[in-house]
């Protein structure tokens, strides 16, 4: 019988290759006519318009951004704790819809958090510091008020479920209070987010890299990218040997 993974291999390898090459090819043409189009009064004038964009965003960023998210994730959670009000438990109908509003809820405050951390960097260069600290502390207030409200519907909803968004250890008390069915769709989520920021790390890499060759960005954000890169794949593996070892 023939082996079946140095089959899968030799079906494989190919198609690798030809992706592999054509990534290759196509950043290698598109870091030369990036080079070559780049001008430095270009490069400088792309600079003076972004400042002149954030400088006038700034002030701005954490109360606007704040508004459009964290208001939509409000009413997503008064119409989830509507729906409770009326949901009989020993029914099935209306707990998913429930659940997925809530999630929508959370969604939008974890954009919103994004958002304030990335206007809250920007301020000290942009605008005045002291004023965006004092709003991102207002925004991550009712960001966290938020999702422990959201956490205490659900866990109304599931009185097995245990912890307090408070909790520094939250998570983890989360996870050991979750059943195995729902373990298993926290441990598929994981490894699509997993995949994801694997890809988003390996795109941006490959992003800056061109940059450092065109502008002259330097090897900080390209080493960033890295480390992340890196927490993800050691720490996955970490866990798959934990995990393996208590079998």
């Amino acid at each position: 019988m023939k082996d079946s993974v140095n089959q899968d291999n030799r079906r494989a390898l190919p198609k690798f290759l030809a992706v592999v090459a054509g990534a290759a090819a196509l950043g290698g043409v598109a870091g030369f006519l990036m080079a070559m189009a780049a001008e430095p009064e270009t490069l400088e004038a792309i600079r003076a318009g972004l400042d002149r964009v954030m400088e006038a965003v700034c002030p701005w960023g954490i109360p606007v951004s704040g508004a459009a998210l964290l208001l939509p994730a409000w009413l997503y959670y008064r119409s989830a704790r509507r729906l409770y009000a009326s949901w009989d438990p020993d029914a099935e109908e209306g707990a998913e819809e429930i659940e997925q509003r809530m999630n929508v809820s959370l969604l939008l405050t974890n954009l919103g958090m994004i958002f304030a951390f990335f206007f809250l960097a920007a301020s000290f260069q942009y605008t005045f510091a002291p004023l965006n600290a004092v709003l991102f502390l207002i925004a991550l207030a009712c960001i966290v008020l938020l999702q422990q409200k959201v956490v205490d519907l659900t866990r109304r909803m599931n009185p097995e479920k245990k912890g307090s968004v408070y909790d520094i250890k939250f998570h983890k008390t989360w996870f050991d209070s979750c059943d195995e069915a729902e373990r298993a769709q926290i441990g598929q989520a994981s490894f699509q987010a997993f995949r994801a920021a694997t890809l988003a790390c390996l795109i941006f890499w490959m992003v800056l890299t061109l940059m450092n060759f065109m502008a002259g960005t330097g090897l900080l954000p390209v080493l960033v990218v890295l480390v992340i890169l890196g927490v993800l794949q050691v720490s996955y593996s970490l866990a798959c040997i934990r995990m393996r070892s208590r079998r």
